[in-house]
């Protein structure tokens, strides 16, 4: 079903009024007994009507209510006289106490309240009886070392407080002596006080906060704990003798809830308390936890939604669980499941479980009472804002940029998580989302996946802190979302987050920076000129030097880096000059020019250079190379755990191994010398089945199947583009024309492939070698001829009669010669000769005779230009009379 067909928690239920203050009063959820009695609590826990209505009534407080009751109006004797309420901080103790309060001070109107009426008709009474006592002894409010003045006499202690609230000041005056004493007053006097206060409900609340501050005060030889403990044992003996009277004393679950110096201490306190009460108890634990989703349901929503609503929303969840099974625990696509989630509404059973199984056991966590003051801000954020994900309340809804959220959850753990939040969750996720786009950043992937992260990683157990990937995507993921982004979205946190942690496949929050943190401290230390150094040795090392037959010269500054040899040679330019038009006029400047002569083997330079758009990222990788080598060398890796060290190792492999691929994939776009200065090749892959590791075989692949970079050449091709008829040509001119002619093929070993071509065309008489006066043709050329001096390659018509076949029956070819004499200043009707004769391949025979000495002064210039167009010459000098 799509998000479309559903409405949100916002559009189905409405909150109570109290969820919207404008600063939720924490006494809207932590009651205290004694405000309750004086009647200085929110009137949702004085006015008893109001009471009732807001309290979810759960099996043990209906079964509590019932026995007490039962036993205090002596209705068929089912009430046990003393009863512990033993739950974690917050677990409902006083909110217990306050219903039986209730209960038994207000018959009238607790009689009336709808939850109450099935307990009367159980116990088969009309109305509760009235005439109760009841007598609150709210431990936290009472002051052990002083005592408290009432009505012109000072209260010093429990026995005095209880004689007191039972019987006034008539009662007190029988326990006066015991009071002022500190002493227990004994069974006897007790016993009396209860049968004469019949009924009597005594409400004891917090007691182990009573003992921390008796513990202090003096009584003789011992102290006064000691006497509140003999004066329990005299209480617990009283009440069960006394048919009408109940004693129900709190009790928290662990020790870690008691305010003492150290936990030793507290732990031994607590034993001594269940010690003294151990042995007539009977315990109670007022919310079990399949009710908690209607204490909250009750205490925070004046109204649920329509039934068929809430179905429509539960089936959407259900329905997309089982559309993508394979990301989701099983347990959320049984059947058992969507019933937690129809009785969980609106809340998602994980954010519930979150709360209570998690941070639940927590000591700083009130469990029922802290989770109602979040989920309120939660509730009146989500109604306030009200975003399209908020189909059912799930984790990711606990708003982390709501400041009073965040402190609610951040003082579980410590001050320094606050920054934590705001760096991590706050704006670094942020960044991720913005940076993916799209859906990503509408949805608030990243942001609600570190979300989910922190809030899990608050919990008593180690082991269970942190969050699996399954875990975060039931928290934080709802229809129309495709969970395969959540892998990608952890990936990112992983690499950018300061502090999370992944460990055991567990992500969680610590406040100890992570090694992101530590490797961007290093970065920020890393020079450009550090990062400029790396970058030339790491393209150093991929450059492939040996690895293919072409010659690789790595970054260098200008054409005097590059040398002028009769080779393949691979130029790799500097990562700066990735500007197309800056780089393409440094390609030029280095085919011209060679030092401080001309480069007269221009063919055979191959350019390489790098993409614009790769250079920052080159940049990024190099200082996180370099950072991360920093670390390993430094003190701190040594400190690390093995675990750090482990991961540092991988990041540094993973770093070097991604650096590399930056630059193979930078460095994309090939040049070669062209007749029209510089041309580049045709963007393209490198060919199937090539794995290039290097820049060097990326380069000698695309060349080789280009059909640019040749191991051979034919005999046709010299004879057909080289060697033009009735020419002859020196061996020079023949490796000059290939090395030196841009845009003729490009050989790997010019001197062997020609001299190979040369002795195949030989064979096969297509053209001849004159060394000296000896014309090979035909036949083999002997080893060693083509390393003589003055080597020339002969075309067949230009050998000789005898060696040729005839032109025509009967005819020998005809010569014909032309012999010119002029001035350089009257060269141009030769060039229009030499012009008009182009096509015929005419040997030109050109001597140049030149009085001035202007002639000897520009012999290297004339030499240079001469061998880069192949053209044989020599020189004669003449001394004139």
């Amino acid at each position: 079903m799509a998000s479309k067909n559903i409405k949100r928690v916002w559009e189905i239920c409405e909150p109570h009024g109290d969820v919207f203050a404008k600063d939720l009063d924490p006494s809207l959820f932590a009651v205290s007994l004694h405000h309750v009695e004086q009647g200085t609590a929110d009137r949702d826990y004085t006015d008893p009507e109001r009471f009732f209505v807001k309290t979810f009534m759960t099996r043990s407080l209906a079964n509590l209510m019932e026995r007490v009751l039962g036993r205090l109006c002596a209705a068929g004797g089912v009430g046990a006289p003393i009863l512990r309420l033993e739950t974690p901080f917050g677990g409902g103790k006083t909110h217990t106490m306050a219903a039986l309060y209730h209960l038994c001070k207000h018959p009238d109107a607790s009689g009336e309240a709808e939850a109450v009426r099935p307990i009367l008709e159980r116990l088969n009474l009309r109305t509760i009886p009235p005439g109760i006592r009841v007598a609150v002894l709210d431990c936290r409010e009472l002051d052990a070392r002083n005592g408290r003045e009432v009505e012109g006499r000072k209260i010093l202690t429990l026995w005095g407080e209880l004689a007191f609230r039972l019987g006034g000041k008539a009662f007190y005056e029988r326990m006066r002596d015991s009071d002022e004493a500190r002493t227990a007053p004994g069974a006897g006097k007790l016993s009396a006080l209860l049968n004469e206060s019949q009924p009597a409900l005594i409400l004891m609340d917090e007691l182990l906060d009573y003992l921390v501050k008796a513990k202090a005060v003096k009584v003789g030889d011992s102290n006064l704990m000691e006497q509140t403990g003999v004066f329990l044992q005299e209480l617990t003996a009283a009440v069960s003798a006394s048919p009408q009277a109940v004693l129900v004393v709190s009790l928290p679950a662990s020790s870690l809830e008691i305010p003492e110096e150290n936990q030793e201490a507290a732990e031994r306190l607590f034993q001594y308390a269940k010690k003294v009460l151990g042995r007539v108890e009977l315990v109670e634990t007022p919310v079990a936890q399949d009710e908690i989703f209607g204490v909250l349901q009750r205490r925070l929503f004046k109204w649920l939604g329509e039934e068929r609503e809430i179905k429509r929303v539960v089936n959407a969840m259900a329905d997309y669980y089982n559309e993508y099974a394979r990301f989701f625990p099983d347990r959320v696509r049984t059947s058992d499941y969507r019933g937690r989630m129809l009785k969980a509404y609106p809340f998602h059973p994980e954010l519930i479980g979150l709360l209570y199984e998690r941070w639940g056991p927590h000591p700083q966590f009130q469990r029922t009472r802290g989770a109602l003051r979040l989920l309120a801000m939660v509730i009146r954020r989500l109604w306030n804002q009200r975003p399209g994900s908020a189909f059912l309340i799930q984790p990711h809804h606990t708003d982390l940029a709501d400041r009073h959220i965040r402190a609610e959850v951040v003082k579980l753990l410590d001050s320094g998580f606050d920054a934590v939040v705001t760096g991590d969750v706050l704006q670094r996720a942020d960044e991720i989302d913005r940076d993916l786009g799209q859906e990503y950043r509408r949805e608030k992937l990243a942001q609600g996946a570190a979300s989910c992260a922190f809030l899990f990683s608050i919990s008593a157990a180690t082991r269970d802190m942190g969050a699996t990937e399954e875990e975060i995507r039931t928290a934080l993921l709802r229809p129309d979302i495709n969970p395969a982004q959540i892998s990608e979205v952890l990936s990112h946190l992983r690499e950018r987050l300061w502090y999370l942690v992944y460990r055991d496949k567990r992500y969680r929050f610590q406040a100890k920076p992570n090694l992101n943190k530590i490797i961007l401290d290093y970065e920020s230390d890393i020079t450009e000129e550090q990062v400029q150094e790396g970058l030339k040795n790491e393209l150093e090392k991929i450059a492939g030097k040996g690895k293919t037959p072409l010659t690789v010269i790595v970054a260098p500054l200008d054409h005097r880096g590059v040398p002028d040899r009769a080779e393949p040679t691979l130029v790799v330019l500097p990562l700066e000059l990735h500007e197309r038009s800056r780089a393409e006029a440094w390609m030029k400047e280095v085919t011209q020019q060679a030092g401080e002569a001309y480069r007269s083997h221009k063919n055979m330079l191959v350019f390489l250079v790098p993409e614009a758009g790769n250079l920052s990222q080159l940049r990024a990788r190099m200082r996180r190379v370099l950072a991360l080598e920093a670390i390993r060398n430094s003190g701190s890796f040594r400190q690390m755990d093995e675990e750090d060290r482990q991961q540092m190792d991988a990041q540094c492999k993973d770093a070097s191994t991604g650096l590399q691929g930056l630059l193979l994939t930078a460095y994309s776009r090939i040049y070669r010398p062209s007749p029209e200065g510089i041309s580049e090749l045709p963007a393209g892959p490198i060919p199937e089945g090539v794995k290039a590791k290097t820049l060097a075989e990326a380069v000698y692949a695309r060349l080789e199947k280009e059909g640019l970079l040749l191991k051979e050449v034919s005999p046709e091709y010299l004879s057909e583009k080289i060697l033009a008829k009735d020419r002859e040509i020196s061996l020079d001119q023949v490796a000059s024309a290939f090395v030196g002619t841009p845009g003729a093929p490009l050989l790997t070993e010019p001197k062997q492939a020609i001299s190979r071509a040369v002795e195949e065309g030989v064979k096969q008489a297509r053209f001849g070698v004159k060394v000296g006066g000896r014309v090979y043709f035909g036949e083999l050329v002997p080893a060693g001829v083509l390393l003589e001096d003055r080597v020339t390659i002969v075309s067949k018509e230009h050998i000789g009669l005898e060696k040729v076949e005839p032109a025509g029956e009967g005819q020998r070819p005809v010569v014909s010669g032309l012999r010119l004499q002029t001035s350089t200043s009257h060269f141009y009707p030769v060039q229009k000769v030499v012009d008009l004769l182009r096509n015929a391949s005419a040997q030109v025979n050109v001597e140049l005779r030149e009085p001035t000495g202007e002639l000897a002064k520009k012999k290297a210039e004339i030499e240079k230009l001469l061998r880069d167009y192949g053209i044989s010459f020599e020189w004669e000098e003449e001394k004139l009379s």
